[in-house]
Protein backbone atom coordinates (compact mmCIF):
# COMPACT_ATOMS: atom_id res chain seq x y z
CA UNK A 1 0.00 0.00 0.00
CA UNK A 2 1.53 3.37 -0.99
CA UNK A 3 1.84 6.27 1.47
CA UNK A 4 -1.01 8.31 -0.07
CA UNK A 5 -3.38 5.34 0.10
CA UNK A 6 -2.35 4.53 3.68
CA UNK A 7 -2.83 8.16 4.75
CA UNK A 8 -6.34 8.11 3.32
CA UNK A 9 -7.09 4.82 5.11
CA UNK A 10 -5.81 6.24 8.40
CA UNK A 11 -7.95 9.35 7.94
CA UNK A 12 -11.03 7.19 7.21
CA UNK A 13 -10.42 5.06 10.32
CA UNK A 14 -9.97 8.20 12.40
CA UNK A 15 -13.31 9.55 11.15
CA UNK A 16 -15.00 6.16 11.72
CA UNK A 17 -13.71 6.01 15.30
CA UNK A 18 -15.09 9.46 16.03
CA UNK A 19 -18.40 8.51 14.45
CA UNK A 20 -18.54 5.32 16.53
CA UNK A 21 -17.76 7.33 19.68
CA UNK A 22 -20.53 9.84 18.89
CA UNK A 23 -23.08 7.15 18.02
CA UNK A 24 -22.37 5.04 21.12
CA UNK A 25 -22.66 8.14 23.28
CA UNK A 26 -25.91 9.23 21.60
CA UNK A 27 -27.44 5.73 21.90
CA UNK A 28 -26.49 5.44 25.56
CA UNK A 29 -28.68 8.49 26.26
CA UNK A 30 -31.83 7.08 24.68
CA UNK A 31 -34.39 6.35 27.46
CA UNK A 32 -35.64 3.06 25.93
CA UNK A 33 -32.13 1.49 26.20
CA UNK A 34 -31.89 -0.53 29.41
CA UNK A 35 -29.30 0.30 32.07
CA UNK A 36 -27.00 -2.68 31.42
CA UNK A 37 -26.70 -1.95 27.70
CA UNK A 38 -26.37 1.77 28.43
CA UNK A 39 -23.34 1.09 30.64
CA UNK A 40 -21.72 -1.02 27.89
CA UNK A 41 -22.36 1.72 25.32
CA UNK A 42 -20.93 4.41 27.60
CA UNK A 43 -17.73 2.38 28.13
CA UNK A 44 -17.50 1.67 24.38
CA UNK A 45 -17.87 5.40 23.60
CA UNK A 46 -14.97 6.21 25.96
CA UNK A 47 -12.80 3.58 24.26
CA UNK A 48 -13.71 4.85 20.79
CA UNK A 49 -12.80 8.41 21.74
CA UNK A 50 -9.39 7.21 22.91
CA UNK A 51 -8.97 5.34 19.60
CA UNK A 52 -9.94 8.50 17.72
CA UNK A 53 -7.28 10.50 19.57
CA UNK A 54 -4.68 7.88 18.64
CA UNK A 55 -5.53 7.96 14.92
CA UNK A 56 -5.70 11.73 14.98
CA UNK A 57 -1.99 11.78 15.92
CA UNK A 58 -1.26 9.92 12.67
CA UNK A 59 -3.49 11.99 10.40
CA UNK A 60 -3.46 15.73 9.82
CA UNK A 61 -6.56 15.43 7.64
CA UNK A 62 -8.89 13.99 10.28
CA UNK A 63 -11.51 16.68 10.88
CA UNK A 64 -14.63 14.89 12.13
CA UNK A 65 -18.12 16.34 12.08
CA UNK A 66 -21.04 14.70 13.78
CA UNK A 67 -24.28 16.63 13.43
CA UNK A 68 -27.45 16.42 15.47
CA UNK A 69 -29.18 15.09 12.35
CA UNK A 70 -26.72 12.16 12.14
CA UNK A 71 -27.37 11.31 15.79
CA UNK A 72 -31.10 11.53 15.18
CA UNK A 73 -30.86 9.18 12.16
CA UNK A 74 -28.97 6.57 14.17
CA UNK A 75 -31.49 6.90 17.00
CA UNK A 76 -34.30 6.21 14.52
CA UNK A 77 -32.39 3.16 13.21
CA UNK A 78 -32.13 1.89 16.80
CA UNK A 79 -35.86 2.36 17.41
CA UNK A 80 -36.83 0.70 14.10
CA UNK A 81 -34.29 -2.13 14.03
CA UNK A 82 -32.95 -2.50 17.56
CA UNK A 83 -29.56 -2.28 19.27
CA UNK A 84 -28.20 -5.43 17.60
CA UNK A 85 -28.52 -4.02 14.06
CA UNK A 86 -26.90 -0.71 15.01
CA UNK A 87 -23.95 -2.43 16.68
CA UNK A 88 -23.47 -4.87 13.81
CA UNK A 89 -23.38 -1.98 11.34
CA UNK A 90 -20.67 -0.26 13.39
CA UNK A 91 -18.65 -3.42 14.02
CA UNK A 92 -18.72 -4.34 10.32
CA UNK A 93 -17.14 -0.98 9.60
CA UNK A 94 -14.44 -1.54 12.21
CA UNK A 95 -13.60 -5.06 10.99
CA UNK A 96 -12.68 -3.59 7.59
CA UNK A 97 -9.78 -1.73 9.27
CA UNK A 98 -7.83 -4.86 10.34
CA UNK A 99 -5.60 -4.87 7.22
CA UNK A 100 -4.73 -1.20 7.76
CA UNK A 101 -3.67 -1.95 11.37
CA UNK A 102 -0.95 -4.26 10.05
CA UNK A 103 0.31 -1.62 7.60
CA UNK A 104 0.42 1.02 10.35
CA UNK A 105 2.30 -1.35 12.64
CA UNK A 106 4.95 -1.87 9.96
CA UNK A 107 5.32 1.86 9.31
CA UNK A 108 5.05 3.07 12.93
CA UNK A 109 6.55 0.33 15.11
CA UNK A 110 6.75 2.72 18.11
CA UNK A 111 2.95 2.75 18.28
CA UNK A 112 2.72 -1.03 18.57
CA UNK A 113 1.49 -1.05 22.18
CA UNK A 114 -1.24 1.53 21.57
CA UNK A 115 -2.36 -0.28 18.42
CA UNK A 116 -2.45 -3.58 20.29
CA UNK A 117 -4.62 -1.97 23.00
CA UNK A 118 -7.05 -0.73 20.31
CA UNK A 119 -7.36 -4.23 18.83
CA UNK A 120 -7.97 -5.67 22.33
CA UNK A 121 -10.65 -3.01 22.95
CA UNK A 122 -12.42 -3.83 19.66
CA UNK A 123 -12.39 -7.55 20.44
CA UNK A 124 -13.71 -6.85 23.95
CA UNK A 125 -16.52 -4.69 22.53
CA UNK A 126 -17.59 -7.49 20.22
CA UNK A 127 -17.48 -10.04 23.05
CA UNK A 128 -19.44 -7.78 25.43
CA UNK A 129 -22.05 -7.05 22.78
CA UNK A 130 -22.48 -10.75 21.99
CA UNK A 131 -22.70 -11.78 25.66
CA UNK A 132 -24.95 -9.01 26.96
CA UNK A 133 -27.20 -7.97 24.10
CA UNK A 134 -29.77 -10.64 23.35
CA UNK A 135 -32.78 -8.98 21.77
CA UNK A 136 -35.91 -11.08 21.65
CA UNK A 137 -36.90 -9.66 18.27
CA UNK A 138 -33.63 -10.94 16.78
CA UNK A 139 -34.01 -14.39 18.33
CA UNK A 140 -37.49 -14.66 16.87
CA UNK A 141 -36.71 -12.89 13.59
CA UNK A 142 -37.63 -16.08 11.71
CA UNK A 143 -41.09 -16.06 13.30
CA UNK A 144 -41.54 -12.37 12.44
CA UNK A 145 -40.39 -12.92 8.85
CA UNK A 146 -42.81 -15.86 8.52
CA UNK A 147 -45.76 -13.70 9.55
CA UNK A 148 -44.77 -10.72 7.42
CA UNK A 149 -43.95 -12.61 4.20
CA UNK A 150 -47.10 -14.71 4.34
CA UNK A 151 -49.27 -11.67 5.06
CA UNK A 152 -47.74 -9.66 2.20
CA UNK A 153 -48.30 -12.39 -0.38
CA UNK A 154 -51.77 -13.37 0.81
CA UNK A 155 -53.21 -9.88 1.34
CA UNK A 156 -51.84 -8.31 -1.83
CA UNK A 157 -53.20 -11.36 -3.66
CA UNK A 158 -56.64 -10.85 -2.11
CA UNK A 159 -56.66 -7.15 -2.99
CA UNK A 160 -55.33 -7.74 -6.51
CA UNK A 161 -57.98 -10.36 -7.20
CA UNK A 162 -60.62 -8.13 -5.63
CA UNK A 163 -60.09 -5.33 -8.16
CA UNK A 164 -62.25 -7.20 -10.64
CA UNK A 165 -64.75 -8.48 -8.07
CA UNK A 166 -65.40 -5.53 -5.73
CA UNK A 167 -67.22 -2.40 -6.79
CA UNK A 168 -65.93 -0.22 -3.94
CA UNK A 169 -62.94 0.04 -1.62
CA UNK A 170 -64.91 -0.46 1.62
CA UNK A 171 -66.09 -3.93 0.59
CA UNK A 172 -62.57 -4.87 -0.53
CA UNK A 173 -61.08 -3.50 2.70
CA UNK A 174 -63.50 -5.43 4.93
CA UNK A 175 -62.92 -8.64 2.96
CA UNK A 176 -59.14 -8.24 3.23
CA UNK A 177 -59.33 -7.39 6.91
CA UNK A 178 -61.46 -10.43 7.75
CA UNK A 179 -59.30 -12.74 5.65
CA UNK A 180 -56.15 -11.28 7.22
CA UNK A 181 -57.33 -11.62 10.83
CA UNK A 182 -58.35 -15.22 10.23
CA UNK A 183 -55.00 -15.97 8.56
CA UNK A 184 -53.06 -14.23 11.37
CA UNK A 185 -54.65 -16.55 13.94
CA UNK A 186 -53.94 -19.56 11.72
CA UNK A 187 -50.29 -18.54 11.24
CA UNK A 188 -49.82 -17.95 14.97
CA UNK A 189 -51.06 -21.48 15.68
CA UNK A 190 -48.74 -22.89 12.99
CA UNK A 191 -45.79 -20.96 14.45
CA UNK A 192 -46.61 -22.29 17.93
CA UNK A 193 -46.61 -25.87 16.63
CA UNK A 194 -43.35 -25.33 14.74
CA UNK A 195 -41.53 -23.72 17.70
CA UNK A 196 -42.37 -26.72 19.91
CA UNK A 197 -39.88 -28.70 17.83
CA UNK A 198 -37.14 -26.03 17.86
CA UNK A 199 -34.58 -25.86 20.67
CA UNK A 200 -34.27 -22.58 22.56
CA UNK A 201 -37.62 -21.14 21.46
CA UNK A 202 -40.72 -20.50 23.52
CA UNK A 203 -43.72 -21.58 21.39
CA UNK A 204 -45.93 -18.89 22.95
CA UNK A 205 -43.47 -16.11 22.16
CA UNK A 206 -42.97 -17.43 18.60
CA UNK A 207 -46.76 -17.52 18.09
CA UNK A 208 -47.12 -14.00 19.47
CA UNK A 209 -44.45 -12.59 17.14
CA UNK A 210 -45.79 -14.37 14.05
CA UNK A 211 -49.41 -13.44 14.74
CA UNK A 212 -48.56 -9.84 15.67
CA UNK A 213 -46.36 -9.33 12.60
CA UNK A 214 -49.09 -10.76 10.38
CA UNK A 215 -51.77 -8.58 11.99
CA UNK A 216 -49.69 -5.38 11.67
CA UNK A 217 -49.19 -6.02 7.94
CA UNK A 218 -52.93 -6.70 7.57
CA UNK A 219 -53.75 -3.32 9.14
CA UNK A 220 -51.14 -1.44 7.09
CA UNK A 221 -52.35 -2.89 3.78
CA UNK A 222 -56.01 -2.32 4.67
CA UNK A 223 -55.69 1.36 5.62
CA UNK A 224 -55.85 2.71 2.01
CA UNK A 225 -59.14 0.86 1.41
CA UNK A 226 -60.82 2.65 4.31
CA UNK A 227 -59.49 6.11 3.40
CA UNK A 228 -59.60 6.23 -0.43
CA UNK A 229 -62.60 5.76 -2.71
CA UNK A 230 -60.75 4.65 -5.86
CA UNK A 231 -60.03 0.92 -5.67
CA UNK A 232 -57.12 1.20 -8.14
CA UNK A 233 -55.43 4.00 -6.16
CA UNK A 234 -56.06 2.15 -2.89
CA UNK A 235 -54.46 -0.99 -4.33
CA UNK A 236 -51.48 1.01 -5.66
CA UNK A 237 -50.84 2.56 -2.24
CA UNK A 238 -51.25 -0.85 -0.61
CA UNK A 239 -48.59 -2.27 -2.95
CA UNK A 240 -46.28 0.68 -2.15
CA UNK A 241 -46.68 -0.05 1.58
CA UNK A 242 -45.93 -3.74 0.94
CA UNK A 243 -42.73 -2.83 -0.92
CA UNK A 244 -41.64 -0.61 1.99
CA UNK A 245 -42.19 -3.51 4.39
CA UNK A 246 -40.06 -5.71 2.11
CA UNK A 247 -37.31 -3.05 2.15
CA UNK A 248 -37.48 -3.03 5.96
CA UNK A 249 -37.10 -6.81 6.27
CA UNK A 250 -34.42 -6.95 3.56
CA UNK A 251 -32.31 -4.59 5.66
CA UNK A 252 -32.50 -7.04 8.57
CA UNK A 253 -31.31 -9.85 6.26
CA UNK A 254 -28.46 -7.69 5.01
CA UNK A 255 -27.17 -6.82 8.49
CA UNK A 256 -27.94 -9.98 10.50
CA UNK A 257 -27.42 -12.68 7.87
CA UNK A 258 -24.99 -10.79 5.57
CA UNK A 259 -27.18 -11.31 2.50
CA UNK A 260 -27.06 -8.99 -0.47
CA UNK A 261 -29.62 -6.28 0.18
CA UNK A 262 -30.56 -5.47 -3.42
CA UNK A 263 -30.92 -9.11 -4.41
CA UNK A 264 -33.05 -9.91 -1.35
CA UNK A 265 -35.24 -6.86 -1.95
CA UNK A 266 -35.70 -7.44 -5.69
CA UNK A 267 -36.47 -11.16 -5.30
CA UNK A 268 -39.14 -10.53 -2.66
CA UNK A 269 -40.64 -7.62 -4.59
CA UNK A 270 -40.74 -9.63 -7.83
CA UNK A 271 -42.51 -12.48 -6.02
CA UNK A 272 -45.05 -10.07 -4.53
CA UNK A 273 -45.78 -8.35 -7.85
CA UNK A 274 -45.91 -11.67 -9.71
CA UNK A 275 -48.55 -13.06 -7.33
CA UNK A 276 -50.51 -9.80 -7.55
CA UNK A 277 -50.54 -9.83 -11.37
CA UNK A 278 -51.64 -13.48 -11.55
CA UNK A 279 -54.45 -12.98 -9.04
CA UNK A 280 -55.52 -9.70 -10.65
CA UNK A 281 -55.95 -11.52 -13.96
CA UNK A 282 -57.78 -14.39 -12.21
CA UNK A 283 -60.07 -11.94 -10.39
CA UNK A 284 -60.85 -10.04 -13.58
CA UNK A 285 -61.58 -13.27 -15.45
CA UNK A 286 -63.88 -14.63 -12.73
CA UNK A 287 -65.66 -11.29 -12.38
CA UNK A 288 -66.29 -11.21 -16.14
CA UNK A 289 -67.32 -14.90 -16.48
CA UNK A 290 -69.58 -14.98 -13.42
CA UNK A 291 -70.74 -11.37 -13.67
CA UNK A 292 -69.71 -10.74 -10.04
CA UNK A 293 -69.49 -7.21 -8.66
CA UNK A 294 -69.73 -7.02 -4.88
CA UNK A 295 -71.01 -3.68 -3.63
Amino acid sequence: MNSVSLSKQIRDICLDEYKAYSIYRALSRIPIVNRKIRTILEKASEDEYRHYMFWKKLSNECRPRFTIITGFIWSIILILFGVTVVLKLLELKERDASSVYREVLERYPDFGKELEDIIIDEERHEKEFLENIDEVRIRYLGSIALGISDALVELTGVYAGGIGAFANTLSAGIAGLLAGISAAISMAIASYAQAKHEAGKDPRVAAMYTGSAYFIVVILLAIPYFTIKSIVIAFSISIAIAVMVIAYMSFYSYVIYHRKYLREFLESTALLLGVSIVLYIAGKALGYILGISID
